[in-house]
This record gives structure tokens, sequence and C-alpha cells, in this order.
């Protein structure tokens, strides 16, 4: 399967997506599928709704944690779940599958809404999940967030400003950066609907120096085959913790998969990368 996603080349395009959706749709799924509670509301706007995957037949036994994913979508677009895809139940699936809770959360997007919106929601829906994730089984003190594409984007603002936590009685225990964009004057200018035109305001959204001043454990990761541009993202970051002498977050490479793939393989037979999101999630269990 890797030397075929490969062959799709390093882009966005819907050409590649297609492709890569095409190839991993009749993989089997090697997990039971969980309960899901559907479209639980977090706010007032329609698309402030939330996925809750747990398991429902459970013994009295200690709090699991939690992993919230964020989808990505350009800005513009995207959703917790597509219909007749298993996309993105299949990280709620595998969330339940190896002992935690899921949650998949949609926010506002472009043109309706623009910077910070992203971020925004992310601090409702948290704030929403530490009320009420006990009820599936989740520890309130364990959530971990996680974001891809411009869902990644969204965390990393929501991570850098501490600001947006105020809400929250703990804050999240980590968080969990996958092929993001995190400095908004690099990017594209299809992307200027969410962040605008304006180059000095956009310099002023970077969230690089909230990130590396930040308290909360990072995972931050990209695929083999993420385009030139969203490579250049995590260099920028991770250049900028080693220039702020500050602790290097853990980095992974997923070689092998593309901006689609590598959530695609979530709650398939392949583990390397969902185990090393297993462990880390792991490690920032909190007692007491």
């Amino acid at each position: 399967r890797h030397a075929r996603i490969a062959s799709f080349g390093a882009s966005l395009g819907t050409t590649v997506r297609d492709q890569t959706t095409e190839l991993f749709a009749e993989i089997p799924r090697t997990y039971d599928t969980p309960a899901i509670a559907r479209d639980l509301r977090y706010g007032p706007h329609p698309r402030h709704r939330l996925d809750v995957h747990y398991r429902a037949a459970r013994a009295q036994q200690q709090l699991s944690p939690v992993l919230c994913y964020v989808h990505g979508g350009g800005f513009t677009g995207g959703d917790k779940s597509k219909p007749g895809q298993p996309y993105y139940d299949n990280v709620g699936a595998w969330a339940v599958g190896v002992g935690f809770v899921g949650v998949t959360i949609t926010y506002r997007y472009a043109p309706e809404s623009t910077f910070p919106a992203g971020a925004e929601d992310i601090a409702r829906a948290l704030s929403f999940i530490e009320e009420e994730i006990a009820d599936f089984g989740g520890d309130p003190r364990r959530i971990v967030v996680m974001g891809h594409s411009a869902g990644a984007a969204h965390v990393a603002t929501f991570v850098a400003n501490p600001s947006l936590r105020a809400g929250m009685n703990s804050g999240p225990a980590g968080a969990i950066l996958s092929s993001g964009v995190y400095d908004p004057s690099i990017v594209p200018s299809a992307y200027g609907e969410y962040f605008g035109v304006d180059q000095h305001a956009r310099r002023s959204m970077s969230a690089i120096p909230g990130l590396v001043a930040t308290e909360i454990p990072l995972l931050i990761s990209s695929a083999q085959f993420d385009p030139p541009e969203t490579l250049s993202h995590t260099r920028k970051l991770l250049r900028a913790f080693d220039e702020g002498e500050a602790v290097i977050p853990l980095y992974i490479q997923v070689d092998g998969h593309n901006h689609y793939s590598v959530i695609y393989q979530f709650n398939s037979a392949e583990q390397w990368y969902t185990g090393r999101i297993f462990r880390f999630v792991n490690s920032l269990a909190r007692v007491g």
C-alpha cells in the first residue's frame, strides 16, 4: 500500500485525495464499532456539534483518557463524519479499541467565520467535554486534543493562547499537531478567506511563539508525502523550539503516508503511528 501512496505524489489536490480514499475504502477495520452519541451540541451555531465514541457496556472502573479529534478541510469545509465513508468515525473507533473515549468535533469555517473562530470553537467544545465526558467513561483531567491539517492550525492557536483556555477547569492534558499550518504569514492566498489578506495581521496570528512557550505537552507529526508548503510549517515550528532553546517536543514523521492516508489509517491493521499516539496519550495520565 505504501508504494501506491508514494505513486500518488505529494499534493493536496482532489486527485490525490480521491485516489487515497479509494485505496483505503476496502481495508478491514480491526475493532468493534463503538457506541456513538451523535451530534451533541456544544454551542449555539449549527456547526457546534460533536460525536462521542465510547464503550456502552463497561464495568465500574477508572475513567479512561479522552482523544478529541479536530478534522481538516482547508479552513472552508470538512466535518466530523462523512456519509458513506468511515472518516472520521475511524478515529473514534480506534480510540475505543485501545481503551480511550473518542470525541470528533466540527467547527465554524470561512467565509462565514474567520480567525480565530476555529480555536474559539475548540475551547468551547473542550469545556463542554470536561463537563460531560465522565458520563461516557472519560476522564475530564486526561483530555488530549488532536488536530490534522486545518484542524491542527486551530488546535495550535488554541494551545498558543492561554486566554482561550480560561473557561476550562484544568485545560487539555496534551495536544497532537498533525500536518498543520502554524504561521499564517506563509500560507497560500487561498486561505485568505479565513486569515484575511493583510500580511502584517497574518504575522500576528502565528501560533509558533505561543507553542514554544506553552507548558502543554505536544506531539508534532508530519507525513512523508505531505506537500512542501505544509512541511515548511512543521520545519519552521521545530526550528523555533531549537532557536528559543526550548525543550523540543516529540516529533514523528510518518513514512509511507500522504496528507490524507495518515488519518485514514486509523483503525486499520497499521499500528506504527497510532501506537505512538497511544503511548503519548497514556504518558499524560494524571493521578488524583
